[in-house]
Parts: structure tokens; C-alpha cells; sequence
């Protein structure tokens, strides 16, 4: 009975807080963690060494793409960078997991609703944090040189609110 009652303490308190993906104890809807070989305690990518990608065709031309950790396309904790060049729109969608972005560089306009409006948004800059709640309709703007990271489980979906 107590280990019932735990079981459900742990999950009520997980869903009213969050829960870091490296807790042995959190695995939020099964999903796995990267897995390290077999010796290997860290896995590490210098910035000097990114191997920036094209961005999925799903999203907007004027972005790359780095995973830094894990897989974005299978149910996992994953980490990627995205760089922007220029003035960027990611019009409004939502996702089906909660999305934690760090603002690395430049400036990431982000507001809520189903219209791109550039006077509704908070802006983020370096060293920022926020999270998107799962299934929040969302957009993001940036007007020049941008990086953000986002922690995110997988797999990690765009779902547009209209079609692009």
C-alpha cells in the first residue's frame, strides 16, 4: 500500500512541477534517455564543433538544426540547437510534450494564440529560459541572428494550427 501510495505522490507531484529527465526516477510517458556506451560517462559537444543541418522541411526556410543529445523523431529526452538568420516566423503551432527553450544568442519573440501578432509577443534574449506548456498554440519570431536550445521528449512534432 505504501509503495502505491509514493507511486502516486511522485506522479502528482511530477505533473505539478515537472521533472528533470536525468532523474533515475522520472520518466515521463516511458521515454528514454540517450544512451552512453559502454565506459562512457559524459557525452559532450564543444560549441566550435556543432555540425549545424538543415532544419526538417516542416518548418520555415532561414534555419539550422544540431541534436545535441538523443533522438527528436523517437520517444526520448533529446536536446538540439536551432540557429536563425535574418527575420525568421514560425507561425502558430502547438506540440504534443512540453518544450523547454534556453536562449543562447540574439532575440526570440514568442506569443500565444492562433495569428503571428508582433505586438503580442515577450521577448527573450541570452541566458533566458521559458517553457511551453504541451498543445499551447504558440508562435516564434526572431529579426537577426538567433540560437536557441530546446529540451523537449519525443517525439518532437510541429502541428501547425493552418497549414503552412
Amino acid at each position: 500500500m505504501q509503495d502505491w501510495i509514493h507511486a502516486f505522490a511522485l506522479a502528482a507531484c511530477t505533473a505539478a512541477i515537472g521533472c528533470a529527465g536525468s532523474e533515475p526516477h522520472c520518466r515521463t510517458g516511458g521515454a528514454l534517455e540517450a544512451e552512453l556506451s559502454a565506459g562512457e560517462t559524459q557525452i559532450a559537444t564543444r560549441g566550435e564543433d556543432i555540425e549545424w543541418g538543415p532544419c526538417p522541411p516542416t518548418l520555415p526556410a532561414g534555419c539550422e538544426m544540431a541534436i545535441l543529445e538523443g533522438d527528436p523523431k523517437k520517444e526520448m529526452l533529446f536536446t538540439a540547437r536551432f540557429r536563425t538568420v535574418g527575420r525568421f516566423e514560425l507561425g502558430p503551432h502547438w506540440h504534443p510534450q512540453n518544450e523547454r527553450v534556453t536562449v543562447l544568442e540574439g532575440r526570440v519573440g514568442v506569443g500565444f494564440g492562433d495569428a503571428i501578432d508582433r505586438e503580442a509577443v515577450t521577448w527573450f534574449g541570452p541566458g533566458d529560459y521559458y517553457l511551453n506548456a504541451r498543445e499551447a498554440h504558440h508562435f516564434v519570431i526572431t529579426d537577426g541572428v538567433s540560437v536557441l536550445q530546446i529540451t523537449g521528449i519525443g517525439p518532437w512534432k510541429v502541428n501547425y494550427v493552418h497549414a503552412p
